[in-house]
């Protein structure tokens, strides 16, 4: 199948399934509302929906492991890398009521805004404080009250190598004294790179969730010292090693 053909299927697939999802996602959302004020069981259902995309498309293999690691319940700081666009909906096969931290930009898109606006997801723009300040304290909230926040803290897409983690995911979840679950995703980068719309072949995608980083430890190590330990944790789980690994210090701005 050319890869012409392929990027039309999968874009095709996407919106027959996301378009039907929008008013039954706002009659959802006004039904349980009430009874969801978190809106956990909303994202739930929707992470549910919008995995049919990956259940349904031949374009993608997804292999989940380790899902037995996932907390039953309450608030935990899921941690993973980053290859490519793909790796939300990888994230979302897990199905936990997990509040993403999202890239800023993509609240400028009308669809987008509505749907992370329903679902309470936390908007942030690399590189600018105030908005990072402003991430940490929505996700601090989140956990305060039993929800789960997802984070990838490479802040960019990597799909050659993983990057230095930014240190926001660990600080909230010393803050939030909670435990940090790292999930390795590899495979997504060589399906869809970054800045591509183009769906380069099938390949298997790996979605491992590993044992949680405990609350103890949490407390006992420095942001650095989890930042690093997680990240050391993440790459030992790796099939491939990937050519451009960067520096395990981390970089970039100091707040996410």
């Amino acid at each position: 199948m050319g890869s012409r053909i392929r990027s039309t299927l999968a874009w095709a697939l996407l919106l027959a399934i996301l378009l039907p999802a929008v008013p039954i996602f706002w009659i959802g959302h006004l039904l349980t509302g009430p009874f969801d004020r978190r809106r956990d069981g909303f994202r739930k259902a929707t992470s549910a929906w919008i995995s049919l995309y990956a259940i349904l498309t031949p374009l993608y293999r997804f292999r989940l492991e380790g899902t037995a690691n996932l907390p039953r319940r309450g608030p935990y700081v899921l941690v993973a890398n980053h290859e490519s666009g793909l790796d939300v909906l990888s994230l979302l096969r897990l199905r936990t009521p997990s509040r993403f931290l999202v890239n800023a930009s993509l609240f400028r898109i009308p669809l987008a805004r509505w749907f992370f606006g329903l679902a309470r997801h936390i908007p942030l723009e690399l590189g600018n404080a105030e908005s990072g300040r402003r991430a940490l304290e929505r996700a601090g909230r989140a956990l305060a009250e039993g929800t789960p926040v997802a984070v990838f803290p490479e802040g960019e897409l990597l799909p050659e190598g993983m990057g230095a983690f930014r240190p926001g995911a660990f600080v909230a979840a010393k803050r939030a004294g909670v435990a940090i679950v790292p999930v390795l995703l590899e495979g997504a980068g060589s399906v869809w790179a970054p800045g591509s719309f183009t769906v380069q072949g099938v390949h298997e995608i790996r979605v491992a969730v590993l044992p949680p980083v405990g609350v103890d430890h949490v407390a006992k190590l420095s942001v650095e010292e989890l930042s690093a330990r997680v990240r050391s944790l993440l790459l030992a789980a790796r099939r491939y090693t990937g050519e451009r690994d960067r520096a395990n210090e981390p970089q970039g701005q100091p707040d996410l």
